[in-house]
């Protein structure tokens, strides 16, 4: 078991950077501490690089990288070859020479002998690189179950391999922008579904797979072994297991991947709970292995005197086998003093991973340094109730399926309701339940596709989950299986079982330098037990204790199913914090934690993430106090764009300014990861995505405070719950406008009456209260402009990021950009006015390219535009980008151009003129307050294609460098602008007598 790493140069001048190869190599430290090694070839084009757990030949002969002794083939491997003794009399008798007990150089062998179709021959764990010196190519592949990963990256130029996405991000010019695909997946399954992981730059090498990259690094992921095919197979040839004795046929494959699986040369422990499969493990380990077997068994004290707690029984099992055996206690303590390392080695976010982590830890300090586990004997013998509930379902709403529109109306319906008194899944069974597909979805799903855009940006979810298309991928997996067993079976082999499982086993362990094996997870073994499971009569999980020579107890055999858990529950939600169903909150927290790949704090002083995992309770609302300031917000910390940015700069600003002793902010959505907050912010969180529950919490506040030394409302869109808030506080209440709610207003009669309840009222721009003053009936006195701000430090001229050029195929262009929501509400932008011009622009500039950042419904319009304007080689759309690529993209601009018609301010011109890139702005909207009326950038009338033209050539003539005018919107002059505006505000209500 260990950790590799490769770097493949096949387009780039350079070659192979050794020191990022050391450290992508070092950063796997603890999967291989036993030793380490590197190797180059003579031109530096590749580069492969081990960290070793030494198990088989614990010898420098069995070091790696490993090359023939023709120099030929060099490997990097990570796993166990468990027939390598086999396979390398085979090769010995084709005139093979070895020089190490390795199971790695018969690898190296195999492939020589064999090419590709090696990997037919494998019964083991593995992921490996093998480097071919005479055609100059690198083969790499993984096992068929995806017991040991492998994760790479291709920018084009270089290709790079390693055991984990945490490695690969150590290296240089990873492209580490969202991929909405595996964000999406993670709250859609509680972990991230390969090939995909949260970095669009990164993907997994799927389970059963293999990839050849040539010499100008061409090459395609190639499938050579799947569950599907397994089963199949099965089925046609299911009358071989006819007339064969199952108990016999199944004693005889248990013993024989126990026996495979104990090979090593180091002592191999076992995992020993109470349940069937790791005590029948054992007592097949006990027959096979004279020596004592160690057995470790984790215990709780949450758990005792529950049917949870298994040392008593383990305990008991280990002493009829002659087993050495050890029970490690684990408490609330130990699991807080080791979360925040948990959080640090889990590789991608994922719900689950805590049993494996802590036993993980205990076999380790019990002197084991391999152990056997019993996962996958669920997966083959049916006990989980999926086995059950999928096809009795599936059967029973199949004549829906005909029917799609009934059922999406019932969920839709039902859904409101159901939430609150059962699991909202119910909500989706008439329309997802009737295949096995979406059965499968229904069953382990942690969130429900209706539910994602509550959790995640609606945006993002629509990408991702156009990239995943889960409901296809689910069926597949089904199609071509006839038995409804079987089609369980490879569901839960290849989705629960592999991207969650199996990767959480395996990142948990490494973490503690322990290998697991998993027995029943192998190719030998399903090949021969698949054909039993077609037959009605199949074997079952009670049939492996009859296939031991010492019976189990009756303990064992009819003790209810529990799982391998560990107390979360009880370690990490108070009573206030179970409304979330099951592991839906766990999942948030996870993700808020893990999702960038570093543990976050959620305030400005240090505290450890278990603190951080707890602050999303109420704190300080119990209070009485009228010196307290409540904002309701849409978003803020956690949002982007410029709405959430301006609340954001809001509350900073009054946290700054000190005119209350604490601020209590409600935002109705969070999109996107909690940001720092300001000292003397209490940010609620716990009443995210829901009108109801976010109604009923501010309430709640607000009876427990009962006054406010002022009401913030932070989008017009909450008025009318502000006014609320104001007449049971009488506090005085000001609101903030900005944006296409500001001047178009459906609910207008209703708006102006309560406007009337409003004390002060601030405006992002001159235009946006022009607008406003138009229909609400305020007097123009009571309106005061505060425009946004701008943290030129977070941005900065700088040079194009070679990564995007890359990516987009920007090199050598001259480059137009435009960010913003593509929704045909918001056709204001100004993106057509830019295409509109394209073909003339290109007559004088043949190398002009027009980048579209952001995504939405309309991008399919205008796409067809661009290509019936002929330019559709000229438009780029880079889809959605993370806040924290931003600045790169914007940089890639030669000139940052939106030529708008209804623009309330335009954040995103300060944004781009603070990376240094000149900006063209509309002349005939709130655009040329943001750019002070010319002096900041250049105006345009949008409806005047010739002068748009002309107007963008002279911008691409203006030198790259951030305007010095551009302070006028700091951070520092925004809480200048709005400290008179508040004074006034709240000696105006309390002049109304609003307040005593």
């Amino acid at each position: 078991m260990c950790g590799i790493v490769s770097i493949f140069c096949y387009n780039s001048s350079s070659g192979v950077d050794h020191d990022e190869l050391r450290r992508i190599r070092d950063y796997m430290i603890n999967r291989g501490p036993d030793g380490y090694g590197e190797w180059y070839s003579e031109d530096n084009r590749i580069g492969l690089g081990h960290r070793r757990l030494a198990i088989i030949d614990l010898s420098e002969s069995g070091a790696q990288p490993m090359k023939t002794a023709d120099g030929r083939y060099v490997i990097t491997f990570n796993g166990e070859i468990y027939n390598y003794k086999a396979l390398r009399t085979q090769l010995e008798e084709k005139g093979y020479k070895f020089h190490s007990t390795s199971d790695t150089e018969v690898l190296l062998h195999l492939y020589s002998d064999k090419g590709p179709d090696m990997l037919h021959e494998l019964r083991g764990m593995f992921a490996f690189a093998i480097w071919d010196n005479r055609e100059k190519s690198l083969f790499l592949a993984r096992d068929p179950f995806g017991i040991k990963p492998l994760y790479y990256s291709d920018n084009g130029k270089v290709f790079k391999a390693a055991s984990q996405v945490k490695a690969l991000l150590q290296g240089n010019n990873i492209d580490t922008a969202l991929e909405p695909a595996g964000h999406v997946g993670f709250f859609l399954w509680g972990h991230v579904p390969e090939p995909y992981t949260l970095y669009l730059g990164i993907r997994s090498l799927q389970a059963g797979h293999y990839i050849l990259i040539n010499a100008d690094g061409k090459g395609k992921e190639q499938c050579y072994q799947d569950i599907k095919e397994v089963y199949q197979h099965a089925e046609q040839d299911a009358s071989l297991a006819w007339n064969a004795n199952p108990l016999s046929a199944l004693r005889s494959l248990l013993l024989g991947s126990v026996n495979h699986h104990l090979i090593a040369d180091v002592p191999v422990g076992l995992f020993l709970s109470s349940g069937i499969d790791s005590t029948s493990l054992t007592g097949l380990a006990c027959e096979i292995n004279k020596a004592t077997v160690h057995t470790v068994t984790l215990g709780f004290k949450e758990y005792v005197g529950t049917q949870n707690d298994e040392t008593l029984l383990a305990k008991k099992i280990a002493e009829q086998f002659g087993a050495r055996h050890d029970t490690v206690w684990i408490s609330r303590n130990d699991f807080t003093s080791s979360f925040d390392h948990f959080l640090k080695v889990m590789d991608q976010p994922s719900i689950d991973g805590l049993n494996s982590y802590f036993v993980s830890k205990v076999a380790v300090q019990s002197g084991i340094k391999v152990a056997l586990s019993g996962l996958g004997g669920d997966e083959i013998f049916g006990s989980y109730p999926s086995f059950k509930q999928i096809p009795f379902a599936v059967r029973f709403l199949r004549p829906l399926a005909a029917f799609p529109a009934f059922g999406r109306s019932v969920r839709t319906a039902s859904t409101p309701l159901l939430k609150y008194i059962t699991s909202p899944k119910y909500a989706g069974l008439l329309e997802y339940g009737t295949s096995f597909s979406g059965a499968y979805l229904l069953r382990r799903g942690l969130f429900m596709p209706w539910e994602l855009p509550d959790v995640l940006d609606p945006e993002v979810v629509k990408t991702g989950w156009n990239e995943l298309q889960p409901l296809v991928c689910l069926e597949k997996t089904v199609t071509g299986i006839r038995t409804d067993y079987l089609k369980v079976s490879a569901l839960e082999f290849s989705w629960y079982m592999r991207n969650q499982l199996l990767r959480d086993t395996d990142w948990a362990s490494m973490a503690h330098s322990l290998e697991i094996r998993t027995p029943f997870v192998d190719t030998e073994f399903l090949a021969g037990i698949a054909p039993f499971l077609t037959r009605d009569s199949r074997p079952r999980k009670q049939d492996i204790p009859r296939t031991l020579t010492n019976p189990l107890p009756v303990e064992v055999t009819q003790r209810p199913k529990t799982g391998f858990s560990v107390p979360l529950r009880e370690w990490l939600f108070d009573q206030e914090n179970l409304s979330e169903r099951g592991l839906r909150g766990w999942a948030k927290q996870i993700y808020r934690i893990v999702a960038d790949g570093q543990v976050l704090s959620k305030t400005a002083g240090k505290r450890s993430s278990l603190s951080f995992y707890r602050s999303d309770r109420v704190s300080g609302a119990g209070q009485t106090s009228d010196s307290k300031i409540l904002a309701l917000v849409p978003d803020a910390f956690g949002g982007h764009g410029g709405i959430a940015l301006y609340n954001r700069d809001m509350l900073s600003a009054i946290c700054r300014l000190k005119i209350a002793s604490e601020v209590i902010a409600i935002p109705r959505v969070m999109p996107h990861q909690p940001e720092r907050l300001p000292d003397g912010l209490t940010f609620m969180t716990t009443a995210l995505n829901s009108k109801l529950k976010y109604v009923l919490h501010v309430l709640f506040c607000v009876l427990q405070n009962r006054r406010f030394k002022l009401i913030v409302c932070g989008h017009l869109n909450l008025l009318p719950l502000a006014v609320m808030v104001k007449m049971i506080t009488r506090s005085p209440l000001l609101l903030e406008i900005y944006g296409i709610e500001a001047w178009n207003q459906p609910n207008m009669v209703f708006l102006r009456h309560l406007l009337k309840s409003v004390d002060y009222i601030i405006s992002i721009s001159e235009y946006t209260k022009r607008r406003f003053l138009a229909w609400s009936g305020v007097r123009d006195k009571d309106i005061h402009i505060v425009p946004n701000a701008i943290n030129a430090s977070l941005y900065g001229a700088g040079s194009k990021n070679p990564v995007l050029l890359d990516r987009y195929g920007l090199h050598g262009k001259t480059v137009l950009m435009t960010l913003g929501r593509l929704v045909s509400q918001e056709r204001y932008k100004g993106f057509d006015e830019v295409i509109d011009i394209l073909p003339e622009l290109s007559k004088e500039m043949p190398n002009i390219a027009y980048l579209i950042v952001g995504d939405g419904s309309d991008r399919c319009r205008l796409e067809e535009k661009a290509r019936t304007l002929g330019a559709d080689r000229k438009v780029i759309f880079a889809g959605y980008i993370s806040e924290s690529e931003k600045a790169d993209h914007y940089r890639l601009a030669d000139v940052y151009v939106m030529p708008s018609q209804g623009e309330g301010f335009g954040f995103v011109y300060l944004e781009a003129m603070a990376c240094g890139i000149p900006v063209v702005a509309s002349s005939c909207d709130g655009s040329r307050e943001a750019v002070m009326d010319g002096r900041l950038g250049l105006l345009v009338n949008p409806r005047d294609g010739k002068e748009m033209k002309e107007t963008i050539l002279k911008a691409l003539k203006i030198p790259k460098a951030v305007p010095e005018d551009l302070k006028y919107f700091s951070f520092e002059r925004f809480v200048q602008r709005l400290e008179p505006v508040l004074t006034e505000a709240i000696r105006k209500g309390h002049g109304n007598g609003q307040q005593p």
